[in-house]
């Protein structure tokens, strides 16, 4: 029984991927340099920088090579780094969303990797739904929303920053996680 309790947690973040409803955390928007930048640092025993770069570089050709217009990949195996950029649609609430554009660079090195996730604009209107004939999307960089966990919004239609916030650092997380597990798949 506790075998399949702690299974089923296991998927619990993946049927929650994205949500900004998943809670709320004390600090959602980190920088560095003055920009919105989330970092992973990840320590792998036994495994050089190849064989790490090989199975992220799957990873990333698999989740985000197929549709060039959603997504790219960029990789360079003598330097063990590799470049994604996207964007993705974010629940925020039970009715509101916004799609954010993004940016991961992930450096391999012998036993291990960094990730950073920067880069982030929100591609948002309110109220839902863009209509070519009455509303467009406007975009708005990270740092004029969520900044100071939302508390420097100077985005006047962003009435819930800290939506944008949560939403985003979690999304960050199941990033962060698909990354790490991306080694384990090899």
């Amino acid at each position: 029984m506790k075998k399949f309790i702690f299974v089923l947690l296991l998927f619990v973040p993946v049927l929650a991927f994205a949500q900004g409803q998943k809670g709320s955390v004390s600090s959602c928007a980190p920088v560095k340099d003055g920009k919105v930048c989330y970092e992973d640092d990840v320590e792998i025993e036994g495994l050089d920088k190849t064989q790490i770069f090989e199975a992220i570089n799957k990873w990333a050709k698999e989740n985000y090579g197929k549709d060039v217009f959603i997504s790219s990949i960029s990789s360079k195996k003598k330097k063990g780094t590799i470049t994604i950029t996207s964007r993705v649609e974010l629940l925020l609430n039970e009715t509101e969303k916004t799609v954010v554009k993004y940016r991961v660079n992930i450096v391999c090195k012998d036993g291990g990797y960094h990730a950073e996730m920067y880069d982030i604009i929100y591609q948002y209107t309110p109220g839902g739904e863009a209509d070519d004939k009455k509303i467009s999307f406007k975009t708005y960089p990270a740092e004029d929303v969520i900044v100071n966990d939302g508390k420097a919004n100077v985005v006047e239609v962003i009435k819930d920053p800290k939506l944008f916030c949560n939403a985003t650092f979690f999304f960050a997380e199941n990033l962060f996680g698909d990354i790490y597990n991306s080694i384990d798949e090899e």
